[in-house]
């Protein structure tokens, strides 16, 4: 019946796009993400290189595709972080942790996520133009920069421009996770995260009394 099989290719849909997606990080693990091909994702997801371009229009949107959904999988973590119980310094390194540690265990991840963010010298606009007007990453921001305007208004942090708080540790972190990815033997976690809240609720300036 027709009917019947439109509606099992609407819900068969959703799981191709995933597949396709899971395929697209396989090749960049193995071959990075410049030896990505169409080719070599649609023989890695079992499919006609024909197929993948229905869902597909090329490459660069796949790339974005699976990107954006990284996004929204770590925008949905850190949200649920920041909404623990605890202190502010408590949620704070919560957050730092679930940011670096969603990374660290999804390199490719971060490799997809930085050539949307960080687009090639061929691009119309600049990197940080770019990244910063994206919609998703708009809204992480916005994350913090609630998270930061709500400690202020209990007095738990100092009056800084909220949202520029937020650009400040985002653009921290995806440094902190790009040299972490390039060491042979990075420290602990755990330690990066101490230094990132240490540094940001306690200052880094030793004030000596005359």
């Amino acid at each position: 019946m027709p009917g019947t099989s439109k509606k099992l290719r609407e819900l068969l849909e959703p799981v191709r796009i995933r597949e396709i997606g899971e395929a697209a990080l396989r090749v960049v693990s193995r071959k990075g993400l410049e030896g990505m091909t169409m080719q070599e994702i649609a023989d890695e997801a079992g499919l006609a290189k024909g197929t993948l371009y229905l869902y597909f229009d090329s490459r660069e949107e796949l790339v974005v595709h699976v990107a954006e959904s990284a996004f929204q999988e770590l925008h949905l973590a850190v949200t649920e972080a920041l909404g623990r119980e605890g202190t502010f310094p408590d949620r704070l390194a919560a957050a730092t942790l679930t940011h670096v540690e969603f990374f660290e265990h999804r390199r490719d991840l971060f490799r997809l996520f930085l050539s949307v963010a960080h687009p090639g010298p061929g691009a119309d606009h600049s990197a940080r133009h770019h990244r910063s007007g994206h919609p998703l990453y708009r809204a992480y921001l916005d994350l913090f920069a609630s998270f930061f305007a709500a400690g202020q208004a209990r007095g738990e942090i100092r009056p800084f421009p909220p949202d520029r708080l937020a650009l400040f540790v985002a653009e921290g972190l995806a440094g902190l996770i790009l040299r972490r990815l390039g060491e042979t033997d990075p420290p602990p976690v755990e330690e990066d995260v101490r230094l990132v809240v240490d540094a940001l609720t306690g200052g880094i300036h030793v004030r000596r009394t005359p």
